[in-house]
């Protein structure tokens, strides 16, 4: 991960780089997240029955918590480490050019 961020430009997906990276002031760190029933939506129609959907989104989000907290002794999310918190029912195009006007002003502010 951290090679991955010396050598340019890359998006990372990896549970607890925000930690990694914290120290980084290259890297835009960004916390994209959906209310529980939007997530449980999600899950509905990719064929879950409600009561699973439920139960994965609940356990996923705590298995998220628990990982952070056991490996980072931070609350997760730590808010403070991200630069930007973006709810994603706006959709999938609008969190892109989102990210992609946050990382423009963030880059026009790191050469300034």
């Amino acid at each position: 991960m951290e090679h991955a961020a010396e050598h340019g430009n890359c998006v990372i997906v990896v549970r607890g780089s925000q930690q990694f990276l914290r120290n980084r002031v290259d890297t835009l760190r960004v916390f994209l997240y959906a209310p529980r029933e939007d997530k449980v939506r999600r899950l509905l129609a990719r064929g879950k029955s409600e009561k699973e959907a439920e139960e994965l989104v609940d356990a996923v989000d705590r298995e998220r918590a628990d990982f952070i907290q056991k490996y980072f002794n931070v609350e997760w999310p730590a808010r403070a480490i991200y630069h930007s918190m973006m709810n994603t029912t706006i959709g999938e195009e609008a969190v892109v050019r989102m990210i992609l006007d946050l990382r423009e002003t963030y880059q026009a502010r790191a050469t300034a």
